[in-house]
């Protein structure tokens, strides 16, 4: 891809990542200075999902033999996700202890840079188990919760451990390029996801709310 590409996109995340954190510091205010509530309250409605967080942080050491085939395996998946959203043809998947590899063809050339790095800011199975919480009976939804929880905190030890100037996926495009566009998705998803467990809304309407968000912000300030 041509520099002056870079240099445009590069311009474009800066301003979405600003636009974003307008938005994450607002969903901060709603959760830790509410104003028809508690923030208690508030913050109860992610007490199953930290439970989750817990109880992997001490899963993950108890299953550490298995544990570099499940993050190559999650890589792997969530570039192959992302490049069917892209309307990319996938010849293989192939995940290995600690290598993998998929390949694919056709789809557009501006998907090369969400397919290449999905893995690093997009936890693919969090919103996996948020498509469809909304169908959980209520009964259900604490250890609903506790899952997602899990796979939030499965997504962090993956991004701790993948993510690095040295991957292919990252340094095939400028370093700046890359950690930009990495640390504005994750932005973006953790603030869609925070959202999502809030009454009343899920993880589509949560989408919906952040784009409306961020439309009302560049209208107003034009």
């Amino acid at each position: 891809m041509k520099k002056i590409y870079f240099i445009i996109g590069s311009v474009f995340l800066v301003i979405l990542l600003l636009l974003t954190l307008r938005y994450a510091g607002e969903m901060v205010g709603i959760i830790f200075f509410p104003t028809h509530t508690t923030v208690l309250r508030q913050l109860s409605l992610y007490q199953w999902a930290a439970l989750g967080i817990f109880i992997f942080a001490v899963l993950h050491h108890l299953t550490r033999k298995n544990m570099k085939w499940m993050e190559t395996f999650s890589h792997e998946l969530t570039h192959t996700v992302v490049s069917l959203m892209f309307f990319r043809r996938v010849h293989s998947f192939h995940a290995e202890e600690g290598s993998g590899v998929v390949y694919t063809s056709g789809g557009y050339r501006f998907g090369m840079v969400p397919v290449s790095l999905a893995p690093y800011c997009l936890p693919v199975f969090s919103y996996m188990l948020l498509s469809i919480r909304g169908l959980i009976s209520q009964q259900g939804l604490c250890i609903y919760d506790v899952l997602i929880g899990m796979s939030l905190c499965f997504h962090f030890y993956c991004f701790r451990n993948q993510t690095s100037r040295h991957q292919p996926d990252i340094n095939q495009f400028p370093l700046f390029f890359s950690y930009l566009y990495i640390v504005t998705a994750l932005l973006i998803n953790f603030s869609v996801i925070w959202v999502a467990f809030f009454p009343q809304y899920n993880v589509f309407t949560s989408f919906k709310r952040y784009f409306m968000a961020l439309w009302d912000y560049i209208t107003f300030f034009f």
